[in-house]
Order: C-alpha cells, then sequence, then structure tokens
C-alpha cells in the first residue's frame, strides 16, 4: 500500500518511521491513501479533517479510544477525497502521541496487516511460571 504522510512536524516524522518499519511503501507519487499532519501552537485540541470513508472512520475510531479530550471534526472543507485526510495537532506530548498510535492502527486496520497469530499458536496453550 502506497502511503503519503505530509508535514514536517514530530508527529509525522514519527508516524512515517513506524509504517516504514511494517512495510509501507512511502511515497509523494500516486499515493494510495494520504495523511496530512500539521502543528498549531494555537490549537487546544486534536482536529481531524476529511471527507467521510473508511481512512477517516478508522483515525476516529482508534483516536476516541486513545484521547482524554474531546475532538473537533472538519468534515470535507480542506480534504481533496475520502483518501485524504487532515489532522491539527496541538504542541502537546500525550496528544501528539495519541494521534500516532491513532493513525498507525487506522492504516494497519485499513491495510489489513493486523498483527495475527499462527495457526498453530492458537491450539497449543503457552505455559507461564
Amino acid at each position: 500500500m502506497r502511503v503519503l504522510i505530509a508535514g514536517d512536524c514530530p508527529t509525522a516524522k514519527a508516524l512515517r518511521g513506524y509504517l516504514a518499519r511494517h512495510d509501507f511503501h512511502l511515497t509523494t507519487h500516486a499515493p494510495d491513501l494520504t495523511v496530512r499532519i500539521e502543528e498549531q501552537s494555537g490549537a487546544v485540541r486534536p482536529l481531524v479533517d476529511g471527507v467521510p470513508g473508511e481512512l477517516e472512520q478508522a483515525i476516529l475510531r482508534h483516536l476516541r479510544k486513545q484521547m482524554p479530550t474531546p475532538l473537533e471534526i472538519h468534515t470535507g472543507s480542506g480534504a481533496e477525497s475520502d483518501r485524504a485526510v487532515r489532522i491539527v495537532v496541538p504542541p502537546n506530548e500525550t496528544e501528539r502521541r495519541a494521534v500516532e498510535i491513532s493513525v498507525f492502527r487506522a492504516l494497519l486496520e485499513i491495510s489489513r496487516q493486523r498483527e495475527k497469530r499462527p495457526w498453530w499458536q492458537a491450539l497449543i496453550p503457552r505455559k507461564t511460571q
């Protein structure tokens, strides 16, 4: 899956590192999914801007689990398609981390790369001491 993570903030850089380690193809040419991450000093809470679609819904689902504060959602004001999402992150370490984890998990879910155990591990119980 070709993914574009646009942005120069620490959240975007960390997310690109996660995706590179999990065999995502990071590209600027004809990406399948685009996530633009911006960090604004005046932002109070994370803002998710996108056209309703699978990508936006997956990010929102995971972000709601990670965030103790409310989210701000804008529909279709700055996004090009349902395969692109823009996220504005406040300069707060806990919210940066929550966005990193949420977008990463959403992309894993969409690309069907969830980590699965081999079938034989399900049959053999693990012994712990």
